[in-house]
């Protein structure tokens, strides 16, 4: 039997202050305490449910200092942040019942190439295709080999230790 959410559990009140306190800093990204974007993200490419507090979508690495930086405070200090990628682990390892930190959407650029000391820079969320399209016309590729590779991020790879 594959399990499911049996309840609609409302967001915690600690989670929803940690948001709206990100709100009011600035935060440029996306915050979603919904019910909707909570079930959508509460299962990766396992068997395993866990329905999140709620999913922030930072846009800049700012938002990412911001994150850190009030999940610090003394008040939140039980808030649980969980960072997603492609969510392709296999074992239920991007799932939390805190609040998923899923860069996928906005933070998904190569940065910087350089082939001559053959290093990369990346955002978290790049994912493993597109970082091996940008470096094969240099001849390169980021290894290992996944089934995955079309939605699986750099990121979550090494978040996971998937990357070889």
């Amino acid at each position: 039997m594959i399990p499911r959410i049996s309840e609609i559990d409302a967001t915690q009140k600690l989670y929803l202050q940690f948001i709206e306190r990100l709100k009011a800093q600035g935060f440029e990204g996306d915050l979603n305490p919904d019910y909707a974007n909570r079930v959508v993200l509460a299962t990766d490419n396992s068997i395993y449910q866990m329905l999140p507090q709620g999913v922030l979508y930072p846009k800049t690495l700012e938002d990412l200092v911001r994150i850190a930086k009030l999940s610090n405070q003394p008040e939140f200090a039980e808030v649980v942040l969980s960072p997603r990628g492609g969510g392709t682990g296999t074992n239920g390892q991007s799932l939390t019942d805190g609040l998923l930190v899923d860069v996928s959407r906005h933070m998904s650029q190569v940065l910087e190439i350089n082939a001559d000391e053959r290093w990369v820079r990346v955002q978290g969320g790049v994912v493993k295709d597109q970082l091996n399209a940008a470096l094969k016309p240099y001849g390169f590729f980021f290894a290992p080999e996944l089934s995955t590779s079309n939605r699986a991020t750099v990121g979550g790879m090494i978040n996971t230790d998937a990357s070889g």
